[in-house]
């Protein structure tokens, strides 16, 4: 049990007068002391966080970090020195004892957009300090951990909690975002700097509209970009649901002021967050249910934060592609305005004429704007040409299909503008990425029998065959280079294309299909995007589909890709087979659809070198050698 009094009399703080709990601490008791030597403030730290093997090391380490802030002028609430150490072990509890700040922290609706500016200059600085200076090193950690959120449910005490039925609601989606979340702080973390690592509002004391930064014990060395992101939220009223974007901005250009922020992942640095939300969110669920922890008022404390960290991941979900869109938007260097070319095409074409235009998307290839209630694209990229081409080429071809925009008019001279264009149709709605999760299995049928009404005219388009089995095996020759693979699984998948692939039914494909280029507007879908159509066995069109049921999310827009999970799309394949038949009757069409599935793992194993795509590879091809022992057999 702790005992503040006699701590204080033990290490010669003072005769306790009086004591006084502060509020604000999720994991450790924070105390106002005030003794006959002056007014502290002490820390009764955590049992179960003490007894794990690197916790007092690690307030330690916090305690030079802090020190370090100080040293070079950063505002700082430092631990004091208890007998030489920064904490203190008494009667089998620890104890850190801090001079009482005589200041305020500030509530989400007091923080204005100049508090978050200070709160951006103050960062840049600590991720500037350097932590060689205090004998650390990087701290490059590298991620797999997935968790049991089923057996959870078996716990004796999980009926009894308050987050039970929010809870069943969401849990089956959380490993397949962790594993995303797992990659991406993977890939993002290269970057280490000296941070606090929880600098929200309850660790800054305000004293004269001046922050004192309190609170150091998880400091250390970690990613600078993930902490910007989540302060720059915590400010902006994130957790409390009252999201500012003006304070969002303040935080990250007062930041950009002192330190880069330009040529950074910040898509990966922002999915890589959920990582320690879902940390957060095991260690409160154990602590609510009893695993870690029998102390009721941290029992109900962890049931509270059970229900505040699922809320917290679901906002954050449905904010992280308008957080990217802001945070681009500030990081990129100015680029090309193509402005003036936009006007000159507008002035010679008698439908733009006099209409106004605003830009919707500054492409690596093209350029897209808004004029009025059309689309313009504009090649911006002459290496795009061919496609550009071959997409004006498919609307002029297929213009008697419903499920496609509408082409008004193309220009390939370069006499206007040095740049090919085109106008077509603007489409209302969402895309099926943002639509499908809520859709209905009735639903979701309706709507792929509206996309095989769609690609079915030109699947059906009679068309001259080619060597499509040497085509699969020359891209297999290139992947074998790319991804380093042996003779052996070389020549397994060779011999599967070869069985499987000496029949093929040809047609005009798109060549790209995957929900984005779907827009749905709650009655019909239309398709865009033909830039990559060409002759290929129909079948060929599902290559993408073929790994819906395990990553759907790689196709998926900033806005959509953390809001996609495979079990929305473990029946799309079967969707499609049930009601097309004549993909339905190409025979092996199950077998070709899995070594669609295989290419396209081997292709995102070329760019990742993520060992687990090769595996999944390894273990498709046994598989289907299997399949075939089994035909041949029979």
């Amino acid at each position: 049990m702790m005992n503040i009094e006699k701590f204080c009399e033990k290490y010669n703080f003072g005769h306790v007068i009086s004591i006084s709990k502060i509020t604000g601490g999720l994991m450790h008791k924070m105390f106002r002391v005030e003794t006959d030597k002056g007014v502290y403030c002490v820390k009764v730290l955590n049992p179960e966080v003490m007894s794990r093997e690197t916790a007092y090391n690690n307030f330690v380490t916090s305690e030079k970090v802090s020190n370090l802030a100080k040293a070079n002028g950063i505002p700082v609430s430092s631990a004091l020195d208890i007998d030489g150490d920064y904490l203190k072990k008494m009667d089998d509890m620890y104890y850190m004892i801090f001079d009482y700040v005589d200041g305020k922290t500030l509530k989400d609706d007091e923080i204005t957009v100049e508090h978050c500016k200070k709160i951006g200059n103050v960062l840049a600085h600590i991720h500037s300090l350097n932590y060689k200076d205090i004998g650390l090193e990087p701290n490059i950690v590298e991620y797999k951990r997935l968790y049991d959120w089923e057996n959870y449910i078996n716990n004796p005490n999980f009926d009894k909690m308050s987050y039970k039925e929010l809870y069943l609601k969401n849990y089956k989606k959380y490993n397949s975002l962790l594993k995303r979340a797992n990659e991406r702080f993977n890939s993002s973390n290269i970057t280490q700097t000296i941070c606090h690592s929880d600098m929200d509002p309850k660790n800054v004391m305000w004293k004269n509209d001046e922050p004192i930064i309190i609170d150091w014990e998880c400091a250390g060395v970690a990613n600078p970009e993930r902490e910007l992101v989540e302060d720059a939220l915590c400010w902006s009223g994130f957790l409390s649901n009252t999201f500012d974007e003006e304070k969002f901005i303040a935080v990250f250009k007062e930041y950009s002021k002192y330190r880069s922020i330009e040529n950074k992942d910040w898509y990966d640095v922002m999915c890589g967050n959920l990582v320690g939300r879902f940390g957060w969110l095991k260690y409160n669920l154990e602590r609510s249910l009893g695993i870690v922890s029998n102390d009721e008022e941290e029992i109900k404390l962890a049931e509270n934060e059970v229900i505040k960290t699922i809320d917290e991941i679901n906002r954050y979900l449905e904010l992280i592609g308008r957080l990217y869109d802001i945070i681009y938007t500030l990081s990129i260097k100015e680029e090309k305005n193509y402005d003036e070319s936009v006007k000159k095409i507008i002035d010679s074409n008698e439908i733009l004429k006099g209409k106004g235009f605003k830009l919707i998307t500054a492409g690596f290839t093209n350029t897209i704007y808004l004029v009025d209630n059309y689309i313009l694209r504009i090649c911006t990229d002459n290496s795009n040409e061919s496609r550009f081409v071959n997409e004006i080429n498919f609307y002029k071809e297929n213009s008697d299909n419903n499920g496609i925009p509408k082409l008004f008019l193309s220009d390939t001279t370069k006499n206007i503008v040095p740049y090919y264009y085109e106008v077509i149709e603007k489409v209302n709605g969402k895309t099926l990425y943002e639509i499908w999760p809520k859709l209905s299995n009735d639903e979701k049928i309706g709507v792929v029998k509206q996309i095989i009404n769609i690609i079915r005219p030109f699947h059906l388009r009679k068309e001259e065959p080619y060597d499509f089995e040497g085509q699969l095996i020359a891209e297999l020759l290139v992947l074998k280079e790319k991804c380093n693979l042996d003779d052996s699984l070389f020549n397994d998948l060779t011999s599967i294309c070869s069985e499987y692939f000496k029949e093929n039914r040809f047609g005009l494909i798109h060549g790209d299909l995957h929900f984005d280029n779907f827009i749905y507007d709650g009655e019909n879908v239309r398709l865009l995007d033909f830039e990559r159509s060409k002759v290929a066995p129909i079948d060929y069109d599902f290559r993408l589909f073929s790994r819906y049921d395990s990553e759907p999310y790689l196709w998926a827009s900033a806005q959509t890709d953390m809001l996609t999970v495979e079990s929305d799309y473990s029946d799309l394949i079967d969707m499609f087979l049930d009601n097309y038949p004549e993909l339905n009757e190409i025979p092996n069409i199950r077998e070709r659809i899995e070594f669609y599935s295989i290419l396209e793992l081997l292709d995102n194993y070329k760019n990742t070198r993520n060992s687990d795509r090769l595996e999944e590879v390894i273990n498709k091809v046994q598989k289907l050698k299997e399949n075939i022992k089994r035909t041949t057999y029979k």
